[in-house]
């Protein structure tokens, strides 16, 4: 750190001949002239306008150029003399550079560029999603005047927030946050609110699944049904009417046995890949959106290869981006090798896949239906393989709770 910032101040390179050094490296410190790198000289040089000859002593050293200022400013009259031999760092840089009109006109002219592309927006992401797709956050933010390449400091979040979850109802909330050149896309999804029944509102309390009920309990309304009893998908279970025949609401916690059969196969015989070690790249520049390829050859190099795409966009010290970005395209050839697997190893894939059907299955009913999750009390297994591929059947019993209560959307009083 310190090497650097001497280079900014500039750094000189000197010889000192003296003939007490102990007395200049004194009067150095006294005058806050810092010297390091010292190394002593064999002598004085001989050459005329020089040093004086004599027993005078040669010091080699480096120092700040403002130093350097001081310290000539000081020889003549403490006896000892000071040549520059080399000088160093920005300053000196700088002043080679000072007529050279164009090339300091051009480095300006890029300064400037850069400065005006930092203003515009040339890198977007969306951040926040699941559902929704990035494409279709993209598109709707292009119809409304917000893309690549658009002007930064002229982005009205507030209004493009409104005509944004106009434009896609599945958004509940949005933001831009730009950074320079970059942008980064906000948004929160809307949570689908479910149907509440209201205690006041006549309903009634339905089957969410086929099963046979095995222990029913209701809280509110007269049950149609007892244990022991098989019902239906959408049969109703308990009503909210009364004695005098006026509908009211109902709710109970219905539990049932239910059954699950799920299958699934696969070939025994399967395909895979043998990478060959060949490797191929092309590489291609995009431009403000625009491609352009730095090779020649544009056809498939082969027929069996996988493709990896690296995009690195350019960006400037401060993370702004620029609309450059270098696109690699890696191909990595291979053979497809016919193998096959062992009749427990494909069996063992196609009972953890269906293992997961099932819980899956038993969850999303969970979410889409508000009811309680079943718990599995038998689980039945058929495998066989024909013609080279392998079936496996899960057939599952559960327990679980079907009661539903649903809103009536009759009048009151009409026939269920």
């Amino acid at each position: 750190m310190q090497r650097a910032l001497n280079l900014l101040r500039g750094i000189a390179h000197v010889e000192i001949l003296c003939r007490y050094p102990e007395r200049l490296l004194n009067l150095c410190a006294s005058n806050d002239i810092e010297l390091w790198n010292i190394e002593r000289g064999g002598g004085a040089p001989e050459r005329e306008g020089a040093f004086n000859q004599g027993e005078d002593v040669e010091l080699r050293a480096d120092m700040r150029v403002s130093g350097f200022r001081r310290l000539r400013g000081l020889s003549a009259g403490h006896g000892f003399e000071l040549r520059r031999v080399a000088r160093r760092g920005a300053p000196s840089a700088i002043k080679k550079l000072r007529r050279r009109y164009v090339l300091i006109a051009g480095l300006a002219m890029c300064a400037l560029l850069t400065r005006a592309l930092s203003l515009f927006v040339w890198d977007i992401r969306v951040l926040g999603n699941e559902s929704v797709p990035d494409s279709r956050i993209l598109e709707a933010l292009k119809t409304l005047g917000f893309s690549y390449g658009s002007f930064g400091p002229g982005v009205r979040s507030e209004e493009l927030a409104n005509e944004l979850i106009l434009e896609i109802p599945e958004l509940s909330w949005f933001a831009v946050n730009i950074r320079g050149s970059h942008a980064d896309v906000l948004v929160r999804e809307r949570i689908p609110k479910p149907e509440i029944v209201s205690r006041d509102t006549p309903s009634v309390v339905v089957a969410a699944r086929s099963g046979v009920i095995t222990k029913i309990s209701v809280l509110e309304g007269t049950a149609l049904v007892k244990p022991g009893d098989t019902v239906e998908k959408g049969d109703v279970l308990v009503t909210g009417r009364d004695s005098g025949n006026s509908s009211g609401p109902a709710l109970a916690e219905i539990q049932a046995r239910t059954w699950y059969e799920f299958s699934a196969c696969m070939p025994v015989k399967t395909t895979v890949k043998r990478f060959t070690g060949e490797k191929k790249r092309r590489r291609s520049l995009i431009i403000a959106g625009k491609k352009i390829n730095l090779y020649f050859n544009s056809g498939i190099l082969w027929s069996e290869c996988d493709k990896i795409i690296d995009r690195r966009s350019l960006t400037l010290p401060g993370g702004a981006s620029l609309p450059v970005a270098l696109v690699t395209e890696s191909y990595l050839r291979y053979e497809p090798i016919v193998t096959e697997q062992s009749r427990e190893r494909a069996e063992s894939i196609l009972r953890a896949g269906l293992e997961a059907r099932l819980r899956s299955e038993l969850e999303a009913r969970l979410g889409a239906e508000l009811v309680s999750g079943g718990d599995i009390s038998a689980v039945a297994w058929e495998s066989r393989e024909d013609g080279g591929v392998m079936s496996v059947t899960l057939r599952a019993e559960c327990s679980e709770q079907i009661a539903v209560t649903r809103a009536l959307t009759k009048p009151a009083g009409a026939a269920e």
